[in-house]
């Protein structure tokens, strides 16, 4: 497996398989994977790409899901 790193050397803070509640839409989801976004030649952790409880896969920010414990 590839660990890829920002260019701050920091890894993605969501991980495959991570169970999270996902605020906004009051769902709880697994994390698919934590994209790797560009901004001004600049790369950073961004929003995580999702499978919501429902079967629906969809994206969200990184900054509107919290990780639970199941």
């Amino acid at each position: 497996m590839i660990h890829r790193v920002d260019d701050q050397g920091n890894k993605p803070m969501w991980k495959y398989g991570d169970r999270v509640w996902v605020a906004p839409l009051k769902l709880k989801a697994t994390v698919i994977k934590q994209i790797l976004s560009y901004d001004s030649g600049e790369s950073f952790w961004g929003n995580v790409e999702l499978l919501y409880d429902d079967g629906v896969k969809g994206e969200s920010n990184n900054w509107q899901i919290m990780r639970i414990n199941e």
